[in-house]
């Protein structure tokens, strides 16, 4: 078998177990409220793709465009965000739910979500592999896939994944570029997709600009041949833009100013109530480590120290290279001169660094910077190799008579090390589903560690769907009265929930605030700092205190049902 057709056949293993590991464990997965508006969106937007491509000619006018991606306000049809992965929601809805009727609703809705994160596994898995040997890359990509948060966002018809994936495939596309024409080409295009998936993709000219400014320098000095490696600037710089707006209707016409106001929004993006390190935050200043805390306590433990003692071996690797180089033994390196590694530090820098102004919203925790981890993810592959490698030398060193099987000894070092680290990382990503933004790692002591460190227990409400075979069991009998529920967070979800069977209809949505807890029978809250008003709101409606169930993570309760007295 040749090498390429061993990479190939691995990363199709690895996409299929991606891809279908998600979507089993998006079903036990609550509908985050963010998803709501998407897939109502994505639906609008595919509908006019079709309509358009099957020759419905007055969807091109501008009155069309408007009405279905546009509009007066800064939020009319979800204008603020490019319309790529909703456009694909929808799209996967439409083909997997309606026509061949292979995925519930909400299912067809996350499929492109889960199958653009299987790529991200792909993705690792050939870079490392490009670089450190196919062993590192499978525990590369394997990693990737066993990350806790991650695997959750996977899961939810959200662009976090998406970006993620399209950011690192753009700068693995890049690296590849400083050498092919036709890498350089495709990174411009992944960056125009970027682009029209979610603005954090602007961020990447500040990650690639250094490292290309690197590349060209060495090559300049050492006397090589630069005339490739302007290809990739061109590419990006004319394919990245031109795909954005082919992807996005909206910027057919007033380009410019509708381009304008789409920045401007985020640029004075609304601070949402977070909870981090036991105080609730809302506006900046925030604190400048959040990023790193975060990280710390939400990655697995083992991948965490893995990849500490991959940089070590990385730095440690550069400063031989370095070293041979000064000797006249070879060029840094090794005469690899794209500097994959510094790379990969710039990508996980600038996805975080954002956060560290102090002035970034963070209501979205870790995944806002989800683009970082695969970097983290290829240096535990590279700590893991390493140790693997060193504990068979050390063997091979200590029993003389081993030395004949060294090579035997290092591939035994290797996988039994790959399958402590990914197995370590995988039990906690399946012990974290499906309330994995409830989950902390060994470092924090857990999802309790996590409570008293005072760090957010939840986001987006997806965890009332938790509840609901509680709520169940509470139905009003046939032909009797409603029982109005007051769902709180989970209010935007709840019309899905009862679509879907997960509830009654006659559990309907109470409404909102005062007015719905009055109306109410029944009463979910989900425990976030800045929600404790609703907590007080019930007890003094309910004329009770005491819930009639909880929904705990590892004891942490996460979301509380009440009812009332008298029913």
């Amino acid at each position: 078998m040749t090498p390429w057709l061993q990479r190939l056949l691995i990363a199709l293993a690895l996409w299929l177990a991606s891809f279908s590991l998600v979507m089993c464990a998006q079903r036990d997965v609550g509908i985050a409220r963010d998803e709501t508006v998407y897939m109502g969106h994505g639906s609008k937007y595919a509908r006019w793709w079709l309509d358009l491509l099957g020759g419905k000619g007055s969807m091109a006018s501008e009155k069309a465009i408007t009405a279905h991606f546009g509009g007066r306000g800064p939020t009319d049809n979800n204008r603020e965000h490019p319309p790529l992965m909703k456009t694909m929601f929808g799209l996967s809805e439409i083909v997997l739910h309606d026509r061949l009727d292979v995925a519930s609703e909400v299912s067809g809705y996350r499929a492109p979500t889960a199958a653009m994160f299987a790529w991200l596994v792909v993705v690792a898995f050939l870079w490392a592999a490009d670089v450190f040997g196919l062993a590192t890359g499978i525990i590369a990509g394997l990693l990737t896939l066993c990350l806790p948060r991650a695997f959750f966002h996977a899961g939810l018809a959200c662009f976090d994944a998406p970006i993620a994936t399209l950011w690192f495939a753009t700068i693995y596309a890049y690296w590849r570029g400083l050498r092919s024409v036709p890498w350089a080409i495709g990174a411009g295009v992944l960056w125009g997709c970027a682009l029209a998936t979610k603005h954090n993709a602007l961020l990447l000219p500040f990650a690639l600009a250094p490292h290309f400014l690197w590349v060209f320098v060495r090559r300049l000095v050492a006397g090589r041949k630069v005339e490739l490696v302007w290809v990739v600037v061109p590419s990006m710089m004319f394919y990245g833009p031109l795909v954005l707006i082919a992807l996005w209707p909206w910027l057919w016409f007033d380009t410019v100013d509708h381009v304008r106001d789409w920045l401007r929004f985020h640029m004075n993006h609304v601070h949402y109530n977070f909870e981090y390190l036991g105080e609730n935050w809302n506006a900046p200043p925030f604190p400048w480590h959040v990023a790193l805390v975060t990280t710390l306590l939400t990655v697995p433990a083992a991948t965490l120290v893995a990849g500490a003692t991959g940089v070590a071996a990385w730095v440690q690797r550069a400063r031989d290279a370095v070293q041979r180089a000064r000797g006249g033994e070879g060029d840094e390196g090794g005469g690899d001169d794209t500097a994959p590694g510094l790379l990969l530090a710039l990508s996980a820098a600038v996805a975080m660094g954002p956060f560290f102004l102090g002035s970034t919203p963070i209501f979205g925790a870790e995944k806002h910077w989800a683009a970082a981890i695969p970097s983290l993810c290829i240096a535990a592959a590279v700590g893991t190799v390493w140790a693997a490698r060193s504990a068979a030398a050390a063997v091979a060193e200590r029993w003389p008579d081993l030395a004949d099987r060294a090579p035997w000894l290092e591939v035994a070092a290797i996988a039994v090390g790959g399958a402590l680290v990914v197995g370590a990382a995988a039990l906690e990503t399946v012990h974290a589903q499906p309330h994995a933004l409830s989950s902390y790692n060994a470092i924090a002591g857990g999802a309790p560690g996590g409570a008293d460190l005072g760090m957010n227990r939840q986001f987006w409400g997806e965890s009332a769907r938790g509840v609901l075979p509680f709520l169940r069991t509470r139905a009003p009998a046939a032909g009797a009265a409603s029982k109005p529920v007051y769902s709180h967070d989970a209010s935007p979800a709840w019309g899905i929930y009862l679509r879907d069977g997960l509830l009654p209809r006659t559990m309907p949505d109470s409404g909102r605030e005062e007015g719905g807890v009055a109306s109410s029978r029944l009463a979910i809250v989900v425990h976030e700092l800045h929600f404790n008003r609703h907590d007080y709101m019930i007890w003094n409606a309910y004329g009770t205190l005491q819930p009639v169930f909880v929904l705990r993570v590892d004891g942490v309760p996460v979301v509380s049902v009440y009812q009332r007295r008298d029913q």
